[in-house]
């Protein structure tokens, strides 16, 4: 399959646009290169451009900063979650330091190419628990209950697994469960976890799932043993090359700015990225008929539409901006799941740090993976996932007795939210250094439901230009006393498994159980998890915690613009957003299409 005979195929800005603007009056035609019925701003979900693309006279512009990156190393599994090998497409950028957490810098990490994150990430399909669609649908978002969105999940998805009710078999995102596990602490893992009497869910993508549990991760990986990211999902080569006359995919390009008539968006101004910067004078313009929709995530969405005049008045006129619409939510609001790991020691086998310090066991591996489709090479990060709910748990960490009650377990519930996640992975999820030959188990303790809220800001109007972000990390103090819970409940896994003789000895842990000590270690150990969301939330314009769209994802006092990635969600959900995201954009999508006037 690899090379392609044919190349994917993509335009650049002086195929598709125009280097002089001009009003939407005039290009009422399909005839001018530069005009298209819809633009779509950032290659994060793609998911809308083959089902808005239904009439064979649409024309749809994509602009996307990064490329295809259409690569066989791109689909391998293992090698394409390796984000922070040398030439891997991210976004990598310093966020604010934390005066609250000693001054430390972490770095942010973002997919740079079609499909965005789901090109590099742990390849994780969980939709996240029904309870939190129900809360967003009782605080008085119409149309986002679970029971209104599910149907939305079940059409993206193509499940590989056995036919049962709430998956989607015939969609086009291949989803998966693995019927083994691939290395031993994994399975050790399972077993102490059962011991502790945490439930093990037969499938935790149902209503079904308990608010306490652990469970089998679905994993995007396809029957042919390939990541099935967004990308390979929704907007192969050949859809591609099938729809080319009519939808036009631009990468390594960079919106700079929304073009306003009125208080109406009526295309996007863009230039191309060179390596060497852009080319002076080298801008142009795209007109849209109908509409823009944006979907450069969490933290590119809220930058563009600062960089175009929406946004807090008071910040825009900082950075000499012209305001064209006061909106403070823009950019406010920040969410993220903050983690801290505890790591121990195991044999080297079974980490993955086998592959890493062992070349011939690697080659051995990939042999199995290339020949067989089997190994680790074909194993995702993370097969298992335990979530639970702190108040379930007595002070000595066993489970409640109330836990066994139905009703205090009942996950569609919005008063049962799981608030902690702990991840099992084998290997250094930690910055420091393992010395070679050590294998590593970690606990990636998570927040689920953070209190804490951090922003994005712009640093500079270059486009280019990383925005300023604020993580906002434990800046409440119950974030603090609930992760200090979440290490005590890591601790406690790892030392059933030691108790039922799977040999783990400590490396980032603790200097003891006090809270000193365990503030001293989120302090040096505390880390992003990549799920940013919630800085263009849907909510009200003059909710509580200020609103940017509607819910219909149409930006606020702006017409013919919507918002369709983890920007919108009025909180940030418990879980993985991958899945999520997918079905803002399946949504989002139906929405254009009911709100399209008929011809």
């Amino acid at each position: 399959m690899w090379p392609f005979s044919t190349p994917y195929p993509v335009v650049k800005p002086p195929d598709i646009g125009s280097q002089t603007g001009f009003p939407s009056d005039s290009c009422g035609e399909h005839g001018h290169a530069a005009v298209y019925d819809y633009i779509v701003v950032g290659g994060e979900f793609i998911v809308h451009i083959p089902s808005i693309d239904l009439h064979p006279s649409v024309r749809i512009l994509l602009l996307e900063r990064g490329g295809a990156v259409d690569t066989w190393a791109s689909r391998v599994p293992l090698l394409s979650a390796a984000y922070m090998t040398p030439g891997s497409p991210i976004y990598r950028h310093p966020v604010t330091p934390m005066n609250n957490l000693d001054g430390r810098v972490v770095n942010m990490i973002r997919g740079k190419a079609l499909g965005g994150g789901s090109r590099i990430n742990g390849m994780v399909y969980t939709r996240t628990f029904a309870a939190d669609y129900n809360r967003w649908s009782e605080s008085g978002r119409k149309g986002w209950s679970y029971d209104e969105i599910e149907p939305f999940f079940i059409k993206s998805e193509g499940f590989l697994g056995p036919r049962t009710d709430g998956h989607g078999f015939d969609g086009p995102w291949k989803t998966r469960l693995f019927d083994r596990y691939f290395l031993k602490p994994t399975a050790r893992c399972v077993d102490a976890l059962k011991s502790m009497g945490i439930p093990v869910a037969e499938d935790i993508n149902t209503p079904a799932t308990p608010a306490i549990a652990c469970g089998n991760l679905h994993a995007t990986i396809d029957r042919s043993g390939h990541r099935c990211s967004t990308f390979d999902a929704f907007l192969p080569q050949t859809v591609a090359l099938d729809r080319r006359d009519r939808l036009k995919i631009c990468t390594g390009t960079a919106a700079t700015s929304l073009r306003f008539e009125g208080n109406r968006i009526v295309g996007v101004s863009f230039f191309e990225e060179l390596e060497s910067g852009p080319e002076p004078g080298r801008n142009y313009y795209a007109h849209a008929r109908r509409e823009v929709i944006v979907c450069c995530g969490a933290i590119g969405s809220p930058q563009l539409l600062m960089l175009s005049g929406i946004g807090p008045k008071a910040h825009l006129q900082e950075r000499g901006i012209r305001v064209v619409k006061d909106l403070p939510g823009v950019g406010s609001n920040l969410e993220e799941h903050v983690g801290v790991s505890t790591m121990y020691r195991v044999p080297l086998q079974d980490s993955f740090h086998y592959i890493r310090d062992r070349p011939l066991g690697a080659i051995q591996e990939f042999l199995k993976y290339l020949f067989k489709g089997e190994g680790l090479f074909l194993c995702p990060i993370t097969q298992i996932w335990v979530f639970l709910w702190s108040t379930l748990f007595e002070d000595d960490l066993t489970l409640l007795g109330k836990s066994k009650d139905p009703s205090q377990v009942d996950s569609t519930s919005p008063e049962n939210i799981p608030d902690i996640e702990i991840m099992p992975i084998a290997f250094n999820t930690t910055d420091s250094e393992v010395p070679i030959g050590t294998g590593i188990f970690s606990f990636l303790a998570v927040l689920l439901q953070p209190r804490s809220r951090g922003s994005v800001r712009l640093e500079s109007n270059d486009p280019l230009y990383p925005p300023t972000c604020d993580l906002g990390f434990f800046t409440d103090p119950a974030d603090r006393v609930l992760m200090r819970k979440a290490i005590r409940i890591s601790q406690r896994i790892a030392e059933q498994m030691q108790a039922e003789g799977y040999p783990m000895e400590d490396q980032n842990v603790p200097d003891s159980d006090s809270d000193a000590d365990l503030d001293a270690f989120i302090n040096k150990s505390y880390r992003t998890t990549f799920h940013y969301s919630s800085t263009c939330r849907m909510a009200p314009e003059d909710d509580t915690c200020p609103g940017v769209v509607d819910d219909r994802l149409r930006v606020h006092g702006v017409r013919n613009l919507r918002i369709a990635d983890c920007s919108i969600l009025p909180n940030i959900l418990s879980n993985h957003l991958q899945a999520p995201a997918v079905m803002v954009a399946e949504k989002c999508t139906h929405m254009v299409l009911e709100d399209t006037p008929r011809t």
